[in-house]
This record gives C-alpha cells, sequence and structure tokens, in this order.
C-alpha cells in the first residue's frame, strides 16, 4: 500500500476501558468500544507535553487531559446506555464519559497505542 500523505489524518482505533465491576465487589470489567482518533501534529503534542510539565494540580492535569481528549476523540461506535441503548457521540457525551478516570485512561492508552505503529492489541 502506497503512504497517503493527508492534511489531517483519522481513524478509528478499538479502546479498552477497565471499570469497577458493579455486580462483583473487588473486581474490574474490561469494556471497549471504537473511538475516531484525529492526533495532534508533533509540534502541538510537544506544546500540550511541555504545557503539562508545568502543571502544579491534580485538577489542573485532569483539565489538561480533557481537553486534549476532546481535541483528538472526533467520534465513538459501541458505546451504550445504561438500557442497552446506542448512546450517539457528542461532545456532551463524551465530557461526561471523561469525568471518569478509568475512561481517561482507556483513551490515553488507545491514543498511544495509536500513534506507536503497533497494531491493537486484541483479546488478552
Amino acid at each position: 500500500m502506497q503512504f497517503k500523505l493527508a492534511e489531517t489524518y483519522r481513524y478509528w482505533w478499538p479502546v479498552k476501558v477497565r471499570v469497577p465491576d458493579p455486580e462483583s465487589p473487588g473486581k474490574i470489567v474490561e469494556q471497549t468500544f471504537k473511538a475516531l482518533f484525529e492526533p495532534l501534529d508533533r509540534e502541538e503534542q510537544l506544546a500540550e507535553s511541555e504545557r503539562a510539565a508545568g502543571l502544579k494540580t491534580m485538577r489542573d492535569l485532569v483539565d489538561h487531559e480533557i481537553q486534549n481528549a476532546l481535541r483528538v476523540v472526533k467520534n465513538w461506535d459501541d458505546v451504550i446506555g445504561d438500557g442497552g441503548e446506542i448512546v450517539p457521540f457528542s461532545e456532551d457525551k463524551l465530557r461526561q464519559a471523561l469525568r471518569h478516570s478509568w475512561f481517561r485512561d482507556g483513551i490515553q492508552t488507545a491514543l498511544k497505542e495509536s500513534l506507536s505503529g503497533e497494531e491493537a492489541r486484541l483479546g488478552n
């Protein structure tokens, strides 16, 4: 396959979110969905890393993580609500999900994996 030089790159990537299991105290359950990422270019990534390094409080760091996720996550698939209904992507719904550390961790891990040049590890 030939290399495609694009102005911006968008691609779907699997995201694993490890959440507390509501059925089994002390256990974790892995949930998955797909995110459409549009990653920052290298200069933007470096600027964001430098900004993050200067943050003093956990609140500031979490706010920074949320703002970065809002910039790079453009859509999702396989996200359902409490009743099993499909949850359409919106900035409000993404903000709601980003309030939870396990969701932010899943997004960050998936984005890092996608940028490393390795294929997603599915399964164990």
